[in-house]
C-alpha cells in the first residue's frame, strides 16, 4: 500500500513546487505593454502631480493597445492628465544595473521636470538606491533642455545611478520638447 501512495504523492508535490516557481517567474518578468494604467502608474502620477485623471497615450495606428514611445530608447509610455498640460514619461534607464531605474518623470507645460516617482529601483541597496532620496531628486526638479547634466552633482557612492537619473530626465524633457504638439493635441 505504501509503495502505491508515495510515487503519486511525490509527483504531486513536485508539480505544486514547479507551478509555484512558474507563477513567481511570470510575476517577476511580466511587462505590461497593453496600454492599461496599472495601480503603480496611477500612484506614481499622483505622487508627481497630485490627484487627477491620467491616461496613457496610445498609438492610434496600431492594431493593439500600444503605448506611444516616440521611438525613444528606454521610454515605456507617455501619460497625460485630462487638461493635457501635464506630461509624465515612464522610462527604464540603466544605472549601475541594466534597466535598474524604472521611473515616472513629470514634465510641466514649460518643459521642465516637476517631479519624479519611482516605479521600481533595481540598484544596489544602500548605494545606488540613494538616488531615491529627496535631496537628490530635488536637484533634478527644474531640469530642462538647457540644463547641463554635468552641473548637477552625483550622489556620493552612486555615480552610475546618478548619471542614469540625469539621463532619464534629459530624455524626458527632450521627448516633451520635440513632441509637445502631439502630446497636447492627443
Amino acid at each position: 500500500m505504501k509503495n502505491n501512495i508515495i510515487p503519486p504523492l511525490v509527483l504531486t508535490i513536485i508539480c505544486i513546487v514547479v507551478s509555484g516557481l512558474l507563477v513567481f517567474a511570470h510575476n517577476q518578468t511580466y511587462v505590461d505593454t497593453t496600454g492599461v494604467m496599472t495601480d503603480e502608474l496611477k500612484a506614481g502620477c499622483e505622487d508627481v502631480f497630485g490627484k487627477g485623471e491620467y491616461e496613457m497615450l496610445l498609438d492610434k495606428n496600431a492594431d493593439t493597445k500600444t503605448p506611444v514611445t516616440f521611438d525613444v530608447d528606454g521610454v515605456v509610455s507617455v501619460i497625460t492628465d485630462s487638461t493635457k498640460e501635464k506630461c509624465l514619461v515612464e522610462i527604464e534607464e540603466d544605472g549601475y544595473s541594466k534597466g535598474g531605474l524604472h521611473v515616472l518623470i513629470g514634465v510641466n507645460k514649460d518643459g521642465a521636470v516637476e517631479g519624479i516617482s519611482f516605479i521600481e529601483c533595481g540598484e544596489t541597496p544602500g548605494l545606488g538606491t540613494k538616488v531615491k532620496e529627496k535631496s537628490f531628486l530635488d536637484t533634478l526638479v527644474g531640469f530642462d533642455t538647457n540644463t547641463n547634466p554635468d552641473d548637477i552633482d552625483n550622489v556620493t557612492s552612486a555615480t552610475y545611478s546618478s548619471k542614469g537619473m540625469k539621463s532619464a530626465c534629459k530624455k524626458a524633457v527632450k521627448l516633451y520638447s520635440e513632441h509637445k504638439e502631439e502630446i497636447t493635441n492627443a
